[in-house]
């Protein structure tokens, strides 16, 4: 049983590796780019605003000259590591992934932020509509029941669209209004996302690799671990569903969704960005998360990549960890109300689903052998 717990994981093998090295040392090299050019020109960047934790410890120019630094370092080093292990060069041992989680955890931290969750909410609130729609042609074969009951509710919003009851294309047109008001800030908010979830993925890939004992507990547990993760988004979740009813809240008001619809539509929009979050977290533990569904046109009932499901997972559990400690520390220090932080425990969220994503890959591993 040991041999068979103890076995390499797909992310971890020389052949799970190189695809991973080549998209790390890609994101990289953009960073790098930007960085450089940002250190030379801040103005032309997403940090001479503010908005980053640097900016409340320091002047706004001095905190972008700063955070460009320290996007530039962390690019240098994971891109270096990126290059030794495409040419089979990186030595055995702790010291380049700790130093590469050093970095990447800075990064997130005095980079992305809360601000980074919410950049990432609203573009995932932007796409979950998109998928539905999406969805409709690939279940109508198999699930006509599922694809009806998607068509009445698309056609329901589109009703209450035109009654402007709930104007869903106002949330639309203010997404794409602050992407063209500020496309450096989206822009590089969603790269330093999925460069800090990649590195992040290999380097705790890599130390976790010695921890066998720790590994195997968290795989027996990982279904409690993961249902837990899922179970941080019910809080915010159940407090925007209340704006659907006379008592709204979590900062709802009806007469404010009466005088202005498309603060409801934002709040049950991020609300249903949420609850996708939790389902999607689920899916680590469900069978959809192993095989794809039948229902699927060519790849269904395949085995589900082990990447696809780990970099995404790895890549929010660290954008989650990095913002809910910054929530964290501001409801510590009574910068916000305490409860904020605990409708969205992004805190605890965000390493549950490191656990969660850990337990996934080593059961993927195992049911491999």
């Amino acid at each position: 049983m040991t041999a068979i717990t103890d076995t390499v994981p797909p992310l971890r093998s020389a052949r799970g590796i190189r695809p991973l090295a080549w998209t790390g040392s890609v994101l990289a090299t953009v960073v790098l780019g930007a960085a450089l050019v940002w250190l030379v020109a801040p103005q032309a960047g997403p940090y001479d605003a503010g908005g980053t934790v640097l900016a409340s410890w320091m002047g706004d120019m001095t905190a972008a000259f700063v955070a460009a630094g320290i996007q530039a370092a962390a690019a240098a080093i994971t891109l270096a590591t990126g290059i030794l292990l495409l040419n089979d060069r990186a030595r055995e041992g702790l010291v380049a992934p700790v130093v590469v989680l050093i970095a990447v955890g800075v990064t997130a931290i005095a980079l992305l932020g809360f601000d980074g969750i919410v950049i990432a909410g609203y573009t995932l609130a932007f796409l979950v509509p998109i998928a539905v729609v999406l969805l409709v042609p690939l279940l109508a074969r198999r699930r006509p029941v599922i694809a009806g009951l998607l068509v009445a509710a698309i056609a329901g919003l589109i009703v209450l669209q035109v009654v402007g009851i709930f104007p869903l294309l106002s949330f639309y047109t203010r997404y794409a209004e602050a992407v063209v008001a500020d496309p450096a800030r989206f822009g590089t908010s969603l790269v330093l996302t999925a460069f800090v979830g990649v590195w992040t993925l290999w380097s705790v890939g890599v130390i976790t690799r010695r921890a066998a004992r720790a590994g195997a507990f968290v795989q027996r547990h990982r279904v409690a671990i993961t249902v837990t993760a899922a179970a941080m988004a019910l809080p915010y979740v159940v407090a925007r569903a209340s704006w659907l009813t006379p008592w709204p809240l979590f900062g709802g008001s009806r007469d404010a969704f009466t005088a202005n619809p498309d603060i409801q539509v934002v709040g049950l929009m991020l609300g249903a960005a949420m609850l996708t979050g939790a389902v999607l977290t689920l899916g680590l533990v469900l069978p959809w998360g192993e095989r794809v569904p039948r229902w699927v046109p060519r790849a269904g009932g395949r085995p589900v990549p082990v990447a696809l499901a780990a970099v995404p997972a790895a890549t929010v559990a660290a954008l989650f960890t990095a913002g809910g400690l910054q929530s964290l520390s501001l409801a510590l220090t009574a910068a916000v109300p305490i409860g904020t932080a605990l409708i969205l425990p992004f805190w605890a969220w965000g390493p549950l689903l490191g656990l969660a994503t850990w337990g996934y890959v080593r059961h993927r591993a195992t049911a491999s052998v």
